[in-house]
């Protein structure tokens, strides 16, 4: 194999001018390298951006189909504080009870954690972040809520089974009342500051979600319990059976 030796600079024009190429040829390899790097990061910034906020939209339109079912809420709420100062008084209800529960969807943070864990959010502005994080802050906030306001109505449902005018059960039944009258309105809360901030990063809520012709805190509260799960299931828009609570 023949190896060709280095040719000797004569001057220091000819070295400066091997010097220069080689300079230059490194920038631009540099440079492209660091073109290709900038767009491949700027393309994973958006696809993050699109994730996330589809998520969020999502979370919200779960919330507006909540929504649907509100006057129902309010209506047996105040339905079941009438039943239990009846209770108190000695008018024990005749007939069955349904009291049922409210509608709850989870909050979804995949995406956002995804984009999190990949390092995709640190190449978000830091407003940008920052105003994520608040969003499923209050995602988290919501959903926390609905945890407990179906912990309330839990005990509210003991009202199905022949209630004693006891004086602690009472309480309990009052209790829990408030309980879900306050997790109602921490809810609210949340909603509101949802959207607002939604909107002031303009990501455009389409309210739209699955509708139930018949949910379960919208049954006739003097309904038995095995009609009740019939009406609960026919209101489902897949008709998928689970056991009412």
């Amino acid at each position: 194999m023949d190896i060709h030796k280095p040719k000797p600079f004569h001057n220091w024009r000819e070295f400066l001018k091997e010097y220069a190429i080689i300079v230059l040829g490194v920038a631009t390899a540099l440079a492209a390298e660091q073109a290709v790097e900038k767009l491949h990061n700027r393309t994973q910034a958006t696809q993050a951006r699109q994730n996330i906020q589809s998520e969020i939209i999502t979370n919200i339109n779960l919330i507006t189909v909540r929504n649907h079912t509100e006057k129902c809420v309010s209506r047996r709420l105040d339905e079941v504080n009438e039943l239990v100062s009846a209770i108190s008084s000695g008018n024990v209800p005749k007939g069955p009870i349904w009291v049922g529960h409210p509608f709850m969807g989870a909050m979804n943070d995949s995406q956002y954690r995804s984009a999190i864990q990949s390092g995709a959010t640190d190449l978000l502005p830091n407003k940008e972040q920052a105003a994520y994080a608040t969003i499923y802050s209050e995602f988290a906030q919501y959903h926390q809520a609905e945890l407990e306001e179906q912990a309330a109505w839990g005990d509210l449902r003991t009202l199905e089974s022949p209630m004693p005018n006891a004086p602690a059960i009472l309480w309990q039944l009052r209790s829990a009342l408030q309980k879900a009258r306050t997790q109602r309105w921490l809810m609210e809360v949340s909603e509101w500051d949802l959207r607002n901030n939604a909107s002031a990063m303009g990501i455009k809520i389409t309210d739209r979600g699955p509708r139930f012709t018949l949910p379960s805190a919208c049954i006739p509260l003097h309904t038995d319990r095995t009609e009740g799960e019939k009406l609960v299931v026919q209101g489902r828009q897949a008709r998928v059976t689970f056991d009412e609570p």
